[in-house]
């Protein structure tokens, strides 16, 4: 988590000429954030990636080692130097260790780390995250999910607008994620306009939501560039671990699929990765709408309930049967201040065992302006559901 290691940073260099104080505000930290602070401990002071278990151990032997040499030599003991002849000496993980301030360290690391135009981590940083996190999910059987951005038509806009607008519209992109995503998250230019973030213990369900988010977050701005108003889209792609993919490198693959999936379905939306190819998230809705048949033979206005909602259609439940191809007008209540009217064509309907009718809908003719309400809506409810995994499932139409 990089608010642990900023901490740890600030930490180091506040107390760095005493260690007792250090060593306590060290042991603070460790008490309020948990035992993976250990783990950071020692990638800043050795470069080492040890788990939380181990990494507790030797914390506990270097404090003791550190006590024995200052006892031996009849003075105090740098914490720094029992770190280092401990590694060398007793636990010989160090072989060639080279001296340097942790500030120029963290500085060169910096410049290798992340990339200068997005403050972003660069390819050959998230290629290193993701293979963490991957043995990370495996140690701790979790969940990690990855969604894979890529800007729509951004050829377009260095092409009529120059390459320093685009510049403009990556670095807006990369602010918007910066704010949307958590600390623990990890946020990279993968290459050109494709970005991809990484969501340790993440459900897909949350992963869209993120995504959602920067993408509704995206279109609604206007970028300013020497006097141009920019407008930009995305769409993005999701794919889990363990459930799409066993590894790092099918887990990028297979959220880079998805991502071409959205864009196969117009762009401007975020997809999941599924073995069948079905589009959007739905959820879990029940309320009353009002069914009105068009054409020339409609029926009277009726009621059906409904049961799920997704962007792209809706299922209902209705005494009433309706054909296949259908065209109807669904009054719509998203809360108790606002209705939606919908126009969507019945793609399925199968009689229940109860005899009602299950009836598949799907939107057409949706403004953007609709699929941000209903996006806005699927939004708020899933952040309102404890389990947001529980309430996903894959629409039929």
């Amino acid at each position: 988590m990089s608010s642990i290691r900023n901490q740890l940073l600030d930490t180091f260099e506040q107390f760095a000429d005493d260690d007792a104080l250090l060593i306590k505000k060290l042991q603070a930290l460790i008490a309020q954030q948990g035992k993976e602070v250990y783990t950071y401990i020692f990638q800043i002071l050795t470069n080492l990636d040890l788990p939380p278990a181990e990494a507790e151990q030797h914390w506990n032997q270097i404090i003791s080692h550190s006590k024995n040499l200052s006892a031996a030599m009849g003075r105090e003991v740098n914490l720094r130097t029992a770190v280092c002849d401990y590694f060398c000496s007793i636990n010989k993980s160090l072989h060639n260790p080279k001296i340097i301030e942790i500030h120029l360290f963290e500085k060169t690391a910096k410049s290798s780390t992340f990339d200068t135009l997005t403050g972003l981590l660069n390819r050959n940083a998230f290629d290193e995250m993701l293979a963490r996190e991957i043995s990370r999910a495996k140690r701790h059987d979790s969940n990690l999910t990855l969604l894979f951005l890529d800007l729509d038509d951004f050829k377009r806009i260095n092409d009529t607008l120059g390459h320093m607008a685009g510049d403009e519209v990556l670095r807006k992109v990369a602010q918007m994620i910066l704010l949307e995503k958590r600390a623990e998250d990890y946020g990279a230019r993968y290459g050109g306009e494709e970005i991809t973030i990484l969501l340790p213990q993440t459900s897909k369900a949350d992963g869209w939501l993120l995504g959602e988010r920067i993408r509704q977050r995206l279109e609604e701005a206007e970028i300013h560039y020497e006097g141009q108003n920019i407008r930009a889209t995305l769409s993005g792609g999701l794919a889990s671990f363990p459930i799409d993919a066993s590894d790092g490198l099918t887990l990028l693959k297979n959220a880079d699929k998805a991502m071409y999936r959205a864009k196969s379905f117009g762009k401007n939306n975020i997809s999941f990765y599924s073995m069948n190819k079905r589009r959007n998230v739905r959820v879990d809705y029940t309320t009353s709408v009002e069914i009105q048949e068009l054409g020339i033979h409609a029926k009277p206005v009726f009621t059906a309930s409904t049961k799920s909602l997704s962007i792209g259609g809706i299922l209902l439940e209705s005494q009433d049967h309706m054909e296949a191809g259908t065209k109807i007008q669904i009054n719509m209540p998203l809360s108790q201040e606002q209705n939606l009217l919908l126009i969507g064509n019945v793609v399925r309907s199968e009689k229940t065992d109860s005899g009602s009718h299950e009836i598949s809908v799907a939107f057409i003719d949706c403004s953007r302006i609709v699929k941000n309400e209903i996006s806005t809506y699927l939004i708020k409810h899933l952040t309102d559901i404890p389990d947001h995994s529980a309430k996903i499932t894959q629409p039929s139409f």
